[in-house]
């Protein structure tokens, strides 16, 4: 009868070692790849919600409201709908103090920071790859009539391995079909 030694050899320990490493580097990229999916998933719903606001409160106060891409975030202004209770009695209904109207006062109700995210806009009837992204001290308006129409757009949210594409709905200004290309 032979006595072994107990414990591993040098190599079922290395090879012990590198099965462990490479479990880790896979739960690893798969982490990073959803973190990029999440946060593109993110910022496109917030888009829609912000676009579909913005449509909404246009109808609501008959006033254009807009939707304004820049490099890094993008906004939800337009004309101030705060009630005017100062407003002097004798200043003509629309009328601001100065005597500008009021809705060239651009109000801002809500901003979103891309975040690592490129926003890009392509306007109805352009080819397909005529994104317009903004650069820095750039920005892209869509705007929401107040007769509750707007201009057809598609929107792309775009990461380093994938991106998302929304084709806005002109009557309800909300994701009409959506694309995406996420890279596992």
């Amino acid at each position: 009868m032979v006595h072994r030694p107990g414990g591993f050899t040098l190599l079922e320990v290395i090879l012990a070692v590198s099965i462990i490493l490479m479990v880790i580097g896979l739960g690893l990229v798969y982490r990073f790849n959803s973190q990029e999916k999440e946060l593109l998933r993110k910022t496109s719903i917030k888009i829609e919600a912000m676009a579909s606001r913005g449509h909404a409160m246009s109808v609501l106060h008959q006033k254009p409201f807009w939707l304004r891409i820049e490099h890094d975030k993008v906004v939800l202004a337009g004309a101030d709908v705060r009630r005017q209770d100062l407003v002097s009695v004798d200043t003509p209904a629309g009328l601001t103090e100065d005597g500008e109207f009021s809705e060239s006062n651009e109000e801002i109700y809500d901003t979103l920071e891309s975040g690592g995210a490129a926003v890009a806009l392509r306007r109805w009837g352009t080819q397909e790859d005529a994104w317009i992204r903004p650069e820095e001290g750039e920005s892209v308006i869509w705007q929401f009539q107040s007769t509750g129409l707007c201009e057809p757009v598609s929107i792309r949210v775009a990461g380093e391995d994938g991106f998302i594409v929304m084709h806005m709905n002109p009557l309800t200004a909300r994701v009409d079909e959506e694309e995406s290309l996420i890279e596992q």
